[in-house]
């Protein structure tokens, strides 16, 4: 197959080109084109595409040196031949010395064929050679560029000492690159406490045979500064010996970000808040430890699901599409969360939610910081109730001392009008509605009082399981036979002090409440047992005191009650029953007596499944106090004097009035101080000082102390609806002096006016006293 070429001749004779030409034809297809001028030769240069110039050595206008020149000048790089009639050695030296790749003589030209081809194959060779340099010329461009632009540094050690560092090397360290080549070692550059782990652990590894080592060690830079570094180095071999290529990285700042990063994550890890990241979908992507303690998710469990997997079912929907809609919108939410644990137990929280955005502002997910506020709403609650009990006490306690005053009057002079009548007569009947009346509000105030913790008590060292059993009786009476009543008194059960009269209550209105929850009969149980309480039941029990404690439980199969109705459970006069069947006084008459007497109250109830109430009594180790036999009425007629100071005056008249129509000598006053002056003149015939406990401008314990140093043998009864300063009174009583409660009846006055007569004085002493009113 012949080669197309093409061929620019350049020659003044037209039949030496047509001849050069016809040599070419039969290996070669050439097509050629004849310029005998340089002006000619430059536009057919001009057109590209030559593979060979074939030029005559002299024409009268140009000549073939000058046509060399031209190609030179031009920078074309094709095989030039050159040719002649005649040809001497001096001339083909110098045509060779100009450039020309070959040269003919013209009548030779048979030769012209290989040396077109030779000269062919010598211009591809040329032009290979010719790009693999320009490649490999570009290449080490490149690559000097980008070693001497690159961002990491860039060195090589040999013999320990630095022969190339680069621009960014240098300056890590804060030097030239002059300073640093044949200058330095690596290990100059090394603090001191890191050298000997940089020697024997990176260099001298590379140089004695391992391939290539990844580093990290610390270097100070020129100006002293240490630095956190990261170097990779390999091993290879410079003019025959070995030698370190390695990259350098000043990873300072990545260290201190990832220190940062890891603080961050730690604090988030261990934070005592449950932190949770979702995606836009609300996707959860992240939870941590806090969440799965709050929870009972692990983070398994958790992760991929939407947090709606925690709803209570106790929030409205309006309520979460207000929350979406401010996160949604790149606002933060705070509020409150009602949320359920695995377990179903329901938990609050209190959190903030907030969107988190990319560097353009843009939402790509929502982070939430919450906190389980479930025992402060308990404890917040609790405060809020005791802070309701307390304010409601108050209230009942003044109206019942108030009231108590009245109705010692009332039933009084009841008693006093029913003693007077004979049986069966209309008004005697008339009077008994009356005292009956009286009695019962006499029994809501005891109730009120003992709710308001303002009842005076008369405590003994009591064993409950006696308690128990001594109401026993009247309690299955109490309950019907329709309810059975069971008892599980502990043998070992400890000792309380409390009042007989407030043990009682606290039984019995405890039984009856269980009673009327259990309207279709059923099992009530009453438990005793001795409890330890310890600091975690208080941390879940808000305003329990760790200690020794007597249990006494009353627990019922009965309706149960839901958390509404717990919450309200001890408010005075809050039922649940239909009208007529009480007074709603019960509960708050326990909680009251319970809480007085230093007690704690729990209770434990679901809808269906029945109450338990369990009561903790202070555990006390002194002997049990003796209790006191009923003392029978005494109808013979009194014939001591007394001495009464009441600053009520219905309740002195009644008072006055008892006690002359049983033959007593009565010296009255409303007056403290003026009792004072009666008794200083009739001290030697008083026997006896009754004085109401509260009064204005000296207390009953106050007046006590004055008239007992006035006259040590002086017996001393106390009476009183209900006691300001009711600590200073109980010590008073718990040294044994008598004490009559209000409201009382007639036949109740004297029969503790004939016992104090016939007790033991009270002696004088500093708890006498319970300072003024």
């Amino acid at each position: 197959m012949k080669h197309a070429l093409r061929i620019l001749i350049v020659d003044d004779s037209p039949e030496d080109a047509a001849l050069i030409a016809r040599q070419l034809q039969q290996e070669f297809a050439p097509r050629y084109e004849r310029v005998e001028t340089a002006e000619e030769m430059s536009l057919a240069l001009d057109k590209g595409g030559w593979h060979l110039v074939v030029s005559d050595w002299v024409m009268p206008c140009f000549s073939g040196l000058a046509a060399l020149h031209l190609l030179q000048e031009r920078e074309v790089d094709i095989p030039f031949i050159m040719v002649s009639g005649q040809m001497g050695e001096d001339v083909a030296v110098e045509a060779m010395r100009a450039g020309a790749h070959d040269f003919l003589i013209k009548d030779h030209l048979s030769r012209l064929v290989p040396a077109i081809k030779r000269e062919l194959n010598e211009a591809v060779v040329r032009r290979e050679r010719n790009l693999a340099e320009d490649a490999l010329t570009a290449t080490e461009a490149r690559f000097q560029s980008l070693v001497e632009q690159s961002l990491v540094g860039i060195f090589m050690l040999q013999d320990d000492v630095f022969t190339y560092v680069n621009p960014k090397f240098a300056e890590v360290f804060g030097y030239l690159q002059d300073d640093l080549i044949e200058k330095k070692s690596l290990l100059e550059l090394v603090t001191r406490d890191d050298q000997i782990r940089v020697s024997t652990q990176f260099l001298r590894p590379l140089t004695q045979g391992s391939t290539s080592l990844h580093f990290t060690f610390r270097g100070r830079r020129q100006d002293q500064q240490l630095i956190e570094l990261e170097v990779n180095g390999t091993r290879t071999q410079l003019n025959g010996s070995p030698a370190v290529i390695g990259t350098l990285l000043d990873v300072t700042e990545r260290k201190r970000a990832e220190e940062e990063l890891s603080k961050l994550w730690r604090a988030v890890e261990q934070s005592p808040v449950s932190i949770v990241i979702t995606d836009l979908a609300g996707r959860i992507e992240y939870v941590n430890p806090r969440v799965a303690e709050v929870t009972g998710y692990s983070e398994a469990e958790l992760v991929g699901q939407n947090p709606r997997i925690l709803k209570s079912g106790t929030m409205t929907g309006e309520f979460y599409l207000n929350l979406w809609q401010t996160i949604s919108t790149g606002r933060e939410w705070h509020g409150e969360l009602h949320n359920r644990k695995k377990n179903g137990d329901l938990f609050w929280e209190s959190g903030c939610i907030s969107a988190v955005k990319n560097s353009e502002g843009r939402i790509t997910h929502f982070v939430a910081v919450k906190e389980d506020i479930t025992e402060r709403k308990i404890s917040v609650d609790h405060l809020r109730q005791v802070q309701k009990m307390e304010a409601i006490g108050q209230l009942a306690g003044g109206i019942a001392h108030d009231f108590n005053n009245l109705l010692t009057i009332i039933n009084g002079y009841s008693t006093l009008i029913i003693k007077g009548l004979e049986p069966g007569t209309p008004m005697r009947k008339e009077a008994e509605q009356i005292l009956r009346a009286g009695e019962r509000a006499a029994d809501l105030t005891r109730q009120l009082l003992s709710f308001s913790r303002r009842q005076i008590q008369e405590p003994k060292v009591l064993n409950i399981n006696t308690q128990v059993q001594s109401a026993e009786k009247m309690l299955r009476r109490l309950i019907g036979e329709h309810i059975t009543l069971a008892t599980e008194l502990a043998l070992d059960v400890g000792l309380i002090k409390m009042d007989p009269g407030q043990v009682e209550q606290v039984i019995m209105n405890l039984v009856v409440n269980a009673r009327d929850a259990s309207e279709n009969g059923g099992l009530i149980t009453i438990e005793t047992g001795n409890r330890q309480l310890d600091e975690e039941f208080t941390q879940q029990h808000p305003g329990s005191i760790a200690g020794s404690y007597v249990r006494v439980t009353v627990s019922d199969r009965g309706l149960g009650m839901n958390e509404e109705v717990k919450r309200r459970l001890f408010e005075p006069f809050f039922t649940t029953k239909e009208m007529g069947r009480g007074t709603g006084l019960g509960l708050a008459t326990v909680y009251g007596i319970v809480k007085q007497s230093g007690g704690y109250i729990d209770v434990i109830s679901q809808p269906g499944q029945g109450a338990s109430f369990d009561i903790y009594l202070p555990r006390v180790y002194q002997p049990a106090d003796p209790l006191k036999r009923p003392v029978l009425e005494d109808p013979s007629r009194g014939h001591h004097t007394i001495l009464v100071v009441e600053d009520e005056p219905g309740v002195l008249n009644l008072v006055t009035h008892t006690l002359r129509k049983r033959g007593y000598q009565v010296l009255e006053t409303t007056d403290p101080e003026l009792g004072v002056e009666i008794f200083r003149e009739h001290k030697d015939s008083i026997d006896m000082l009754l004085t109401d406990v509260v009064m204005p401008f000296m207390s009953g314990p106050a007046l006590a102390e004055e008239l007992t140093r006035l006259k040590p043998g002086l017996k001393i009864l106390f009476m009183s609806g209900h006691a300001e300063n009711r600590a200073s009174l109980e010590k008073i009583l718990e040294q044994g002096a008598p004490f009559l409660p209000k409201p009382f009846a007639s036949d109740t006055l004297i029969s503790k006016v004939k016992e104090t007569l016939a007790g033991s004085p009270l002696m004088p002493g500093p708890e006498v006293s319970g300072g003024s009113h």
